[in-house]
């Protein structure tokens, strides 16, 4: 892409910046949680119309994907943008507070939506010299592990994309900062509960009755130790134990006792390997006690594993936006997403924006209650966006 029409882009995008810091302030002000965004698909595809951009409203699904369409023939790549919120009590004090009781954007999934609809808009002004075409896609349920099948179908149905790429906003990140690691970024993720079955009976006869709780303890603290004794030491992962349900009373064995955990894991086939793990473990337990066991597979997501090549391309044009530095030197991020799912599908990778600042006050963790947004990382993520995608199809 010749330099003077970069060079135009970042005039173009500055003049998008108010309408997206708008846009994002609309959207925290209406949040909406996993499966229901349906005044903000809405909102999204009345803001398509009004950038002539045409869109597709994905069957079952809240789910939008905007098509901006160059006048020449070429690649197809795609921009993933997140769009529910949490149920959360927001106690920040803004203009732009939360007007829903108990629903918050205590993720960033706003300033997404917003910065996606701004580049969409700005690449739309470099229609009449782009090549190919860019599929702005909105996805749902991101929080609960979902939405991404009906985009992925979506995109295949189209006859798939030689290119995707994601923006997500990161509170412990300096805001001017972009982190796009080369392979793993985001753990994959693997949750399991295992219901350990006994007999119950009086606590001061353990002999007739088959105390569950024993080995459910036993269980636990055995499971913990798959990371350094049974699983790939090279592979960063957690195995843990977040939820114990048994019992009613301190001197009555209760008949059945939970379990409910999960993984963390870097590789994609780790979560499946630590998983025979837990099993072999709560098998050989539950025999030397005498009871029985499920162990049920929760839902999961694969990790996020970025491709190296468009990675570095990411990196050496993020240096080009006023404002940014791109950071390669940061750590994968242990939280988990299914983003992972589409780079299983197709090339691309998933960066990390900053938006903390200090100075501002704006220092809260994703998912607190006081979260918040530096909105200068908004302009910057949103040319970042339409630099790779214009350099890409060029």
């Amino acid at each position: 892409m010749q330099t003077f029409k970069m060079d135009r882009l970042a005039q173009t995008c500055r003049e998008w910046e108010q309408k997206v810091v708008a846009w994002r302030r609309e959207f925290h002000t209406h949040p909406e949680l996993s499966f229901q965004e349906a005044w903000t698909s809405g909102r999204i595809k009345e803001e398509l119309g009004k950038l002539n951009i045409p869109y597709d409203s994905l069957p079952d699904s809240q789910a939008v994907v905007g098509i901006v369409k160059g006048a020449f023939p070429g690649k197809t790549i795609a921009l993933r943008a997140d769009m529910d919120a949490l149920p959360i009590q927001e106690e920040s004090d803004v203009p732009y507070k939360s007007c829903i009781s108990g629903k918050m954007h205590a993720c960033g999934h706003d300033a997404h939506v917003a910065m996606l609809l701004g580049a969409g808009g700005a690449l739309n002004d470099f229609r009449a010299s782009m090549k190919g075409e860019a599929l702005l896609c909105f996805q749902s349920a991101e929080e609960v592990g979902g939405g991404h099948a009906e985009i992925v179908k979506y995109l295949d149905g189209r006859g798939g994309v030689d290119q995707i790429i994601g923006l997500h906003i990161w509170a412990s990140i300096k805001e001017g900062t972009l982190m796009l690691l080369d392979g793993p970024t985001m753990a994959g993720a693997l949750g399991y509960n295992i219901r350990v079955k006994g007999r119950g009976g009086h606590a001061s006869r353990p002999d007739l009755a088959k105390d569950p709780i024993k080995p459910a303890c036993e269980m636990a603290l055995k499971i913990s130790s798959i990371p350094s004794n049974f699983y790939d030491v090279l592979d960063h992962s957690v195995v843990h134990i977040g939820m114990v349900q048994g019992g009613t009373m301190g001197n009555i064995f209760p008949d059945t006792v939970t379990l409910q955990g999960g993984t963390r894991f870097f590789k994609v086939d780790g979560g499946r390997t630590i998983l025979s793990h837990i099993k072999r473990i709560a098998e050989g337990v539950a025999k030397i006690y005498d009871v029985d066991i499920e162990v049920e597979e929760l839902p999961s997501v694969p990790p996020v594993i970025n491709n190296a090549e468009a990675a570095a391309r990411g990196r050496e044009l993020a240096s080009q936006v006023e404002g940014l530095e791109a950071d390669k030197a940061g750590q994968p991020i242990c939280a988990s997403e299914p983003y992972g799912y589409f780079l299983l599908k197709y090339p691309g990778f998933l960066a990390f924006l900053g938006a903390m600042n200090e100075e501002k006050g704006i220092v809260w963790a994703q998912h607190n209650a006081k979260f918040d947004v530096d909105e200068a990382a908004l302009r910057k993520g949103c040319e970042f966006m339409c630099r790779y995608t214009l350099d890409f199809l060029s």
